[in-house]
């Protein structure tokens, strides 16, 4: 990881609207948020200064389960699951045991070194299944 960079007023505006929105927000969603605390951010400040925090450490991305859905970001940066709906793309944190990256040897991972764990488990959420009717068609 590279020397931190300082912290603007930007950076921290973004990091504080993917903190206080918490349930995994898209960098539009943040970028909304932040406007609240800098009202002459632009989304390219915002999307910069997501990939900068990001490479600190300070978040970590979600990417999605299906072609062309959203980016989502994570303020909780430690190993942990998460949820996602494949159909309207919500994110949510599942409370799972994580599995013991630690005892996995480089030998039992086609050579490589395991630095962390992020699973994303697809469901489909409950306000999508309540847009379902009893015969599995979308209302």
């Amino acid at each position: 990881m590279e020397k931190p960079r300082r912290g603007s007023k930007q950076k921290r505006a973004v990091l504080s609207a993917a903190v206080s929105l918490a349930n995994h927000p898209t960098a539009q969603e943040i970028f909304f948020k932040a406007k609240e605390e800098v009202m002459s951010i632009s989304f390219s400040t915002v999307y910069r200064n997501l990939g900068i925090l990001v490479d600190e450490g300070d978040l970590i991305t979600i990417t999605g389960t299906s072609a062309g859905s959203e980016v989502h970001y994570d303020h909780i940066t430690g190993n942990h699951c998460h949820i996602q709906c494949s159909t309207c793309g919500k994110v949510r944190d599942l409370d799972v045991p994580v599995v013991n990256f630690n005892g996995i040897l480089p030998s039992d991972a086609s050579g490589f070194t395991v630095d962390g764990v992020c699973v994303t488990f697809t469901g489909t959420c409950r306000d999508c299944r309540k847009k379902t009717d009893s015969k599995g068609e979308q209302l």
